[in-house]
């Protein structure tokens, strides 16, 4: 067991794209066991889902998951991001009697498939190495991209005066908000509270696949129902 590494699973329940998309079932399971088996898997000291729903904190302990407590309004507003939700553990930490962490691992429920082994280089390399002021698991992207303004297609690359341009001449592009390691620091959460030398852990490209829309989840859903044997690995 990760002594002092908590898992956050958040499921806020006003999801616009799909509604109530964190308890949505996925091949029978709402969506968010998906994140507190993995947490179970991965040998966390707690597993604590932070909701603003009595519903959802019904199911998250059916899961096997902590609630003891709810979202304040403000990490659970609309507009409101990962900072707002760290600035209200805080808080709702010492009102609880609960210990501060070391690491969190932010388990997002929109991401089902996750490596083990990826997650768990993720932990050790903070524990090992303080200069990493967090981890990030990334997978590959398109770098090739471009913005529209006005009407007008112009490349966010050095196209180099080419209308066409190989991916291997661009370099590699990674996304991000898979799954975070975060050093749980009380006195420094604010809009940079990953810091500035967070490490990248590549994942597998079925690792990025996020939900987001019925589209997502429908992909998703089609490859844990009739591919299982792509996601085997990684699914828990």
């Amino acid at each position: 067991m990760y002594k002092g590494v908590y898992a956050i699973v958040p499921a806020r329940s006003g999801s616009k794209g799909l509604p109530n998309k964190n308890i949505k079932l996925l091949d029978g399971r709402p969506l968010i066991s998906y994140s507190i088996n993995f947490a179970r898997e991965l040998g966390c000291e707690r597993i604590i889902c932070s909701t603003d729903s009595e519903e959802y904190a019904k199911i998250a302990i059916e899961q096997g998951a902590e609630v003891p407590f709810l979202r304040s309004d403000f990490a659970a507003a609309d507009k409101a991001m990962e900072q707002d939700i760290l600035k209200d553990f805080v808080q709702k930490f010492k009102d609880s009697g609960i210990p501060f962490p070391k690491l969190i691992v932010w388990l997002r429920p929109t991401f089902v498939f996750r490596s083990i082994e990826s997650i768990k280089e993720c932990i050790d390399i903070l524990l090992k190495d303080d200069t990493y002021t967090a981890a990030r698991t990334v997978c590959e992207s398109e770098s090739r991209l471009y913005r529209i303004e006005d009407g007008k297609l112009e490349p966010m690359f050095n196209d180099g005066g080419k209308s066409m341009i190989r991916r291997q001449d661009v370099g590699v592009g990674y996304k991000v908000f898979s799954t975070d390691v975060i050093r749980f620091d009380p006195e420094n959460i604010n809009d940079d509270f990953l810091g500035r030398n967070v490490y990248g852990c590549p994942i597998d490209k079925m690792c990025g696949l996020d939900i987001d829309d019925l589209a997502d989840f429908q992909i998703v859903e089609t490859i844990v129902k009739y591919n299982k044997n792509l996601v085997s690995e990684y699914l828990f």
